[in-house]
């Protein structure tokens, strides 16, 4: 069975399961109000909101990384797996921020890619939930060959990336 609380890493970031002592550091990322204001809960950077959300990556069964950028060894931002179906064998990908230095860089590109590399060994399903505001999430799915499919109750948008389609992308960036 997959261990989804692994560690993944290449030369750029490192993605290590999140731990209580990643608190301060996650929240010196994540207090930056700016990451916030294209999702439903724009007050995530408040000290009692980013809690409850760190502390919802703590209890989340399917584990929850802290990245952190190799070259500085700083933690940057937080990204998990989550809502692992067995029935379907997919996973969501998400809960993701890092910090607004990294913006516009390829490091979303690297975390992401490390996660999809992995979960790709054992799924040929990838869904992420991205909220209907949050233009600059949707972009970058859409770039890694998420197709979107629907807008859900919650005002998310649910997009899914095929293991085949995440091969290919990748086979024409080699």
């Amino acid at each position: 069975m997959i261990d989804f609380k692994v560690h993944l890493e290449n030369d750029i970031v490192s993605l290590v399961q999140t731990e209580e002592n990643h608190f301060e550091g996650l929240y010196t990322v994540g207090s930056n109000s700016i990451i916030w204001e294209q999702h439903l809960d724009k007050d995530r950077w408040k000290l009692n909101n980013f809690r409850k959300y760190i502390d919802g990556g703590l209890d989340n069964k399917e584990g929850c990384f802290t990245i952190i950028d190799k070259e500085i060894n700083k933690i940057i931002g937080t990204t998990r797996y989550y809502s692992f179906n067995q029935e379907e064998l997919s996973i969501k990908i998400g809960y993701t921020f890092i910090s607004q230095h990294y913006w516009g860089t390829h490091m979303n590109y690297q975390i992401k890619k490390l996660m999809l590399d992995y979960i790709f060994q054992y799924f040929d399903k990838v869904y992420f939930d991205i909220w209907k505001t949050n233009y600059r999430s949707q972009k970058s799915v859409e770039k890694f060959g998420g197709e979107k499919l629907s807008l859900e109750k919650n005002n998310k948008y649910l997009y899914l990336i095929k293991k085949k389609v995440w091969k290919n992308l990748i086979s024409t960036q080699s």
